[in-house]
């Protein structure tokens, strides 16, 4: 009887061994600590000022599930770096998704971290650089691209690499978080939809970066006067070596009236050099329609000096102009400053 107990004791010791083994879960935490010291200058008022650029906390696991299958999840929480305080909202993502040959699924509040990305921000990030950071005063890819970085109530997915290519797509009910209310045309989160797609070529690799974006928005009760309905995007880039050079065109389509576009248009060109294997500038130049204003342009110029002191530690320098409307005088936003940013 005693020998019998142990060979069950056994038996059942040797089955839950290989499941232990499969239920094995790596966690990773990681962030980003971003501050700079500015000037700012809107029309004739300037102003000193220390700014956090999207610095960040987050925790990010995967578990092996077995049979090519893996679970997965992310928690990154905002932090303003300068305050100490938590951002609006507090966390930047937070989701759960299945992964394995087919691509990636994952559902929740999603950005440019979780596994999936979001499409047209993907593409964006891809193929430019932003100087320094997408973030503070020189933030370009919500303000101006209309990219979607960041969305809630959202469910996306990703392809794996085939042929150099990835398809992504991603569908969010009231992804920006509208005020939901009984008597307005949003009543529940699904009476305002938006799905982007977006084609990547050259994630496999290969100086060659294109990438082709579509998005829309569809509204309980259809869409209002100067409210967004679609957009596309279509951005390259190509790697010289010590030179990369990239291009954006957007088009952002509205429901326009009599003093208000239908269609707008913006364009970027940019590049950036590597000046030694621990130094690089790069520069932005943008071109926006302004959709509230028929006969107007957006102008903007951005330029970048960044130097690595480690892998993870970095000094730079920026400046940025931007002419909101050039038909408006006193209106030009110029900004300079230098910060230190360390991700780990």
């Amino acid at each position: 009887m005693k020998l019998k107990m142990i060979c069950l004791a056994a038996a059942a010791a040797g089955a839950i061994a290989p499941m232990a083994a499969l239920a094995q879960s790596t966690v990773t935490i990681y962030g980003k600590m971003d501050t700079s010291f500015e000037n700012s200058k809107t029309g004739s008022i300037s102003q000193t000022l220390i700014t956090g650029n999207a610095s960040r906390l987050g925790f990010k696991g995967v578990e092996d599930l077995g049979g090519g299958l893996k679970a997965l999840f992310g928690l990154e929480m905002g932090v303003s770096s300068d305050t100490g305080a938590a951002s609006t909202p507090m966390y930047r993502n937070s989701y759960v998704g299945i992964g394995g040959d087919f691509g990636v699924v994952n559902i929740g509040r999603i950005d440019s971290a979780a596994p999936s990305r979001t499409p047209i921000y993907a593409i964006l990030s891809r193929n430019i650089e932003y100087v320094i950071h997408d973030a503070g005063a020189t933030a370009i890819g919500t303000s101006i691209f209309n990219a979607r970085t960041r969305v809630s109530n959202a469910i996306g997915y990703a392809s794996p690499v085939i042929g150099n290519f990835v398809f992504r797509a991603g569908h969010y009910l009231n992804g920006e978080g509208l005020a939901e209310t009984p008597a307005g045309p949003i009543r529940f989160e699904g009476d305002y939809k938006q799905t982007d797609v977006s084609i990547s070529y050259g994630e496999g690799g290969g100086p060659v970066g294109l990438g082709l974006g579509y998005g829309t928005d569809s509204k309980r009760g259809g869409a209002l006067l100067n409210d967004f309905k679609n957009k596309w995007m279509l951005v390259g880039s190509y790697d010289f070596g010590e030179v990369r050079a990239w291009a954006v065109y957007n088009r952002d389509n509205f429901v326009g009236g009599p003093l208000s576009r239908s269609k707008v248009d913006a364009q970027m060109i940019g590049a950036s050099w590597d000046l030694t294997p621990t130094s690089k500038v790069m520069a932005n130049y943008i071109r926006k329609d302004v959709q509230s204003d028929p006969a107007a342009k957006l102008k903007r110029f951005q330029a970048g000096y960044s130097y690595k002191m480690s892998n993870r530690t970095s000094l730079y320098a920026f400046y940025d102009r931007q002419d909101p409307n050039n038909r408006v005088a006193n209106d030009v936003i110029r900004v300079y400053g230098v910060g230190i940013q360390h991700n780990f």
